[in-house]
C-alpha cells in the first residue's frame, strides 16, 4: 500500500545572515521524515494507488487471498513466467506438455465408447479409475509437484470452488493479454489469463475468451474419463468435467506462504 505523504517546506537560516537554504521534508504516515534540498528536487509528482498486476518474473511467487482453509495460490501458471503468460498445458495426469492431447496420446490409456452400452468405457483408463478408487492425483502424476517441487501441488475441486465463493470476480487484460481477476476480502489478487485449451488438433481454443485450468480432483469414479476444472470467461468463472485427454493450463497452489 503507498504510504500517505505530508509535504513542507522548511527554511533553516544560517546564523543572521541573508542567505537561506530551503528544504523540503516529506513526513510518511509512520512519523519519519525525510528532507530533501530543493535545488536537488526537479519535480514532485503525486501517484493514485491502483491494483496493477506485478508483471515481473512471477516463479514460484505466491499470494495470500484470505482464503478460509489457508490455501495460497501461484500468482502465474506452471510453465510461465509472468502473471499475462499463458505457460504450458497438460492432459490431466501427466507433467510434461506435448505436442497433441487426444486419447492415444494420453499416458493413462484410452477412455473407449461401447456401442451397445450407448457410454464411454472408462475402465479402459490405467489409472484413477473403477478398480484403483484414486480420485486425487498422486504427486508423482501432478504437474505443479513434478514442475515447482514437493511445497507446491494442483488444487482440488473443494479449493477451486473456495477461490470463486470467496473473491470478486472480473474481466480484466495485462499487457493485452485478457483474462479475470480474482480479488480478496483483504484486498489482494490474482490474474488468471483466458488461455483457452488444446484439442486433439493441437490448436488453442478459444484464446482470449476462455481459460481453463485443471484441478486434481477425478470427476467421479462413475465417470473416470473426466477431471474438474477451473473455467473462465469474461461472465462467469465455474467447476466442471472435461476429458482428461485436453489439454489445460495448471496454476499451483500451497498451504503456507
Amino acid at each position: 500500500m503507498r504510504k500517505k505523504l505530508l509535504i513542507t517546506i522548511l527554511l533553516a537560516a544560517s546564523g543572521i545572515s541573508s542567505y537561506a537554504t530551503t528544504f523540503m521534508c516529506v513526513k510518511n504516515n509512520d512519523g519519519q521524515i525525510v528532507k530533501f534540498d530543493v535545488n536537488d528536487v526537479e519535480e514532485v509528482i503525486f501517484e493514485d494507488k491502483t491494483d496493477s498486476v506485478d508483471t515481473t518474473s512471477s516463479i514460484n511467487k505466491c499470494v495470500d487471498l484470505n482464503l478460509p482453509s489457508g490455501t495460497i495460490w501461484a500468482t502465474c501458471n506452471i510453465g510461465a513466467t509472468k502473471p499475462e503468460e499463458y505457460g504450458d498445458y497438460f492432459a490431466w495426469g501427466e507433467t510434461s506438455p506435448k505436442d497433441v492431447y487426444d486419447w492415444n496420446t494420453y499416458k493413462w490409456g484410452l477412455s473407449i465408447w461401447d456401442e451397445s452400452e450407448n457410454s464411454w468405457s472408462y475402465d479402459s483408463l490405467l489409472k484413477y479409475n473403477s478398480v484403483d478408487s484414486l480420485v486425487t492425483l498422486l504427486p508423482e502424476d501432478d504437474a505443479a509437484t513434478a514442475n515447482w517441487g514437493s511445497d507446491w501441488r494442483m488444487p482440488t475441486a473443494d479449493e477451486v470452488n473456495e477461490l470463486i465463493d470467496n473473491c470478486e470476480y472480473s474481466w480484466a487484460e495485462v499487457n493485452g493479454v485478457k483474462g479475470v481477476k480474482f480479488t480478496a476480502s483483504n484486498g489482494n489478487f490474482i490474474f488468471f489469463p483466458a488461455a483457452g485449451a488444446l484439442s486433439d488438433e493441437g490448436d488453442i481454443y478459444p484464446e482470449g475468451t476462455l481459460g481453463c485450468y485443471w484441478s486434481s480432483s477425478l470427476f467421479g469414479i462413475d465417470h473416470n474419463s473426466n477431471a474438474y476444472d477451473l473455467s473462465i470467461s469474461e461472465f462467469i468463472a465455474f467447476s466442471a468435467g472435461y476429458r482428461r485427454k485436453i489439454g489445460f493450463s495448471v496454476r499451483a497452489v500451497r498451504a503456507t506462504k
